[in-house]
Order: C-alpha cells, then sequence, then structure tokens
C-alpha cells in the first residue's frame, strides 16, 4: 500500500506542475496575442513550457487509500505523534508554522475585471493580506498596494485607446496587517489596452 501512495503522490505533484506550467504559459501567450493586435512592445515569443516525462499512472482514489492508510495505523496503536506529523494528518507545533510561515508563497492568478482592468486572484490562507508590487517592464517593481480582502482589481489608469501594455505583478503575504512574511511570489504578466 506505501507504494502505491508513493505513486499517487509522485503522479499528483506531476500534474500540479505540470498544470501551472501550462496555465502560465496559457496566460502568457493570450498576453502576446493582445498586444500583437493592440499593439505594443512584443518582446519574444512565448516558449512552450518543458516537462519531465509523466510518472507511471495509478488507479483512481487516491484519497481514499491515504484515508484507508491512516485508518489502518490509527487501529494498529502504533501511529505515534511523530509519524502522524510526517503524514500531515496532526497539525505542527508553534515552531515549525514559525518556518512554515518563512517559506510561504503567494500563489495567484490574472484575469479581466469589467472594464478591462487586471483582476489579481487570490488566497488568504492563514495570512492576513498580501502587498502587490507592479511593474511595466518586468524588472523594476514598486508597491502597488495593500490588500486584506481578495479578490484585487488594479484600477491604475490604463493606455490610451488602440495601445496595450504588459503589466507584471508579484505578492508576498503579510501578517501584523503591515509586516511582510514568506518569500515573494512568482511574477505573472497579463496584457492590458485602453
Amino acid at each position: 500500500m506505501l507504494k502505491a501512495l508513493r505513486d499517487d503522490w509522485i503522479l499528483m505533484d506531476w500534474l500540479l506542475a505540470t498544470g501551472t506550467a501550462f496555465s502560465t504559459f496559457s496566460t502568457s501567450i493570450t498576453a502576446y496575442k493582445i498586444v500583437l493586435r493592440s499593439g505594443g512592445n512584443l518582446g519574444a515569443v512565448p516558449t512552450t513550457p518543458t516537462v519531465p516525462a509523466a510518472p507511471t499512472a495509478t488507479s483512481g482514489g487516491m484519497e481514499k487509500r491515504f484515508r484507508d492508510l491512516i485508518q489502518d495505523a490509527v487501529r494498529s496503536g502504533n501511529l505515534t505523534d511523530a509519524i502522524a506529523k510526517d503524514l500531515g494528518i496532526v497539525a505542527p507545533d508553534e515552531s515549525s508554522s514559525s518556518q512554515s510561515r518563512e517559506a510561504a508563497q503567494p500563489s495567484f492568478k490574472l484575469s479581466y475585471s469589467s472594464g478591462g482592468y487586471p483582476l489579481i486572484i487570490w488566497k488568504k490562507g492563514k495570512f492576513e493580506g498580501v502587498e502587490i508590487h507592479k511593474s511595466k517592464d518586468g524588472i523594476n517593481f514598486s508597491k502597488l498596494d495593500r490588500d486584506y480582502k481578495p479578490d484585487y482589481i488594479d484600477k491604475s489608469d490604463l493606455p490610451e485607446p488602440t495601445k496595450a501594455e504588459v503589466w507584471y505583478y508579484k505578492l508576498i503575504y503579510l501578517m501584523n496587517e503591515d509586516e511582510q512574511t514568506g518569500q515573494w511570489s512568482d511574477v505573472q504578466s497579463i496584457s492590458v489596452h485602453g
């Protein structure tokens, strides 16, 4: 059963990473297409992501297999706190919670709100909010705003009619209202036009 669970997690990890790679690629292609149509600096054509070969496929029911393993472990009487923490079925102690805060990295998606303004879709989780930084060249970022309630609409002035620009964003979590915590998110971009 442990081999089946290990195979499940390897496959799930590959699916999540591949999905993220192609989702980011799709956003880049859409932004490139809008700039091509509307005008602006095209830059390099987005490249198709390269992903590792798919691992061995498993059968459906990953969650049930994991639940069955946990029930077997509990019934055996050999389940220790350390094993339960390793399996992720009990909350970690406060010191490892502090470490997980330092490693936390926001993930977000970009879409459009009414009016064509960028919509930043993010999850709050156990954090109080996010600080949002923005760039028009993908290199030089400046603080745009802080948001304490998902989601966020960037209502900055849009480009002139018939013009287009690519706007870049990155986020970092906030604790204690204004204290940055964790790691910066990956940079994402979206094409905007007037």
